[in-house]
């Protein structure tokens, strides 16, 4: 795929540009956060442009959030130039609905549209057509031959883990030739950040199981800046001396607080949220950038993690947690 010339994202850089100024700060959420009922937070995410969200007044959060990741869809998707540029940023939703679909399968049951996310790159009840009569004609090659790998191997191991680990590995994969199809180094560099963070994650569980290192072998995830020899020579370190190591990746503070926390009291909450931090800092790139299809991913992940935080949030304010105990969970945002 051609790069596009800067001035084809005009309209769009403009457009989508507009909403970055309603996107929720640290205080905002807090504020937030401070709600005393969900009816009063519907207010106060009003004054961010979310709108009416009746759904909060049966306690509804996952669909309101499901709304709001569908409106971000048609947003980017009704003002960029051409869908294809940012498709990586769907191939998650659409390899969720093809696990959804095969583990449906192997249950003997139909897959509901409550499991199945409507914003992938595929309408989900073509993916669901697709995987049922495995008809692979308008499927990309990456996808259609994780899905014939991972259904042959269940149907020889019996173990649904196996699909999630072929379609990961496939998903990412397929992310990064799209990233790398655009020619834009932002692009290129979040999908390999992802990925670094997703082996950090698996690697520091593993380790917490005390998994043998052969298991990580087969769940790495190939493309990243972090190479499998690296997890290999850290197997046996403990976690600051690790930490050490990951300056060059930006993901030294996570593995050096949470990594402290976790050797501690064997929660994993603050890494994750150290690593999820880790990926914002890389994504804040796009603020310093006004033209292209830069900025308009750097939106596009910032909204997405402000939804994410989100549910968070009506989640504490409905079983009753305090600020405070929200706060801690909260994602950093983008502004």
């Amino acid at each position: 795929m051609a790069k596009r010339k800067i001035e084809e994202y005009t309209f769009a850089d403009a457009y989508i540009g507009s909403f970055t100024r309603n996107l929720m700060s640290r205080k905002d959420m807090m504020r937030l956060a401070s709600c005393k009922d969900l009816k009063a937070a519907e207010a106060v995410l009003q004054e961010f442009g979310y709108g009416e969200a009746k759904e909060l007044y049966d306690d509804d959060i996952e669909w309101f959030i499901r709304r709001e990741q569908n409106k971000l869809f048609d947003l980017i998707y009704d003002t960029v130039p051409e869908r294809k540029e940012l498709s990586m940023c769907l191939f998650p939703y659409d390899y969720h609905n093809i696990k959804v679909c095969l583990k449906s399968e192997f249950l003997g049951i139909t897959p509901t549209e409550d499991h199945l996310m409507s914003n992938g790159d595929i309408d989900w009840k073509h993916m669901v057509a697709m995987v049922r009569d495995r008809n692979f004609t308008f499927m990309p090659t990456v996808m259609k031959e994780a899905i014939i790998e991972a259904t042959d191997l269940f149907g020889r191991s019996g173990d649904p883990q196996e699909i999630d680990i072929i379609l990961d590995k496939a998903c990412y994969k397929q992310m990064l030739q799209a990233a790398e199809e655009t020619g834009e180094d932002f692009l290129i560099g979040i999908v390999k950040r992802q990925i670094d963070i997703l082996n950090l994650k698996t690697f520091v569980r593993l380790r917490q199981m005390k998994k043998p290192w052969n298991f990580f072998q087969k769940v790495y995830l190939a493309g990243g800046n972090i190479s499998e020899s690296f997890f290999f020579s850290a197997w046996e370190e403990n976690y600051s001396q690790i930490a050490d190591k990951l300056t060059p990746y930006g993901l030294s503070d996570a593995m050096a607080k949470g990594g402290a926390k976790l050797s501690e009291t064997g929660d994993f909450a603050l890494f994750e949220k150290l690593c999820e931090d880790a990926l914002m800092e890389f994504n804040k790139k796009a603020k310093y950038e006004s033209f292209g299809i830069v900025p308009i991913a750097g939106y596009w992940y910032a909204k997405e993690l402000e939804i994410d935080n989100l549910r968070i949030i009506l989640t504490g304010i409905l079983i009753g947690s305090t600020p405070e105990q929200i706060a801690e969970k909260l994602r950093e945002p983008y502004v």
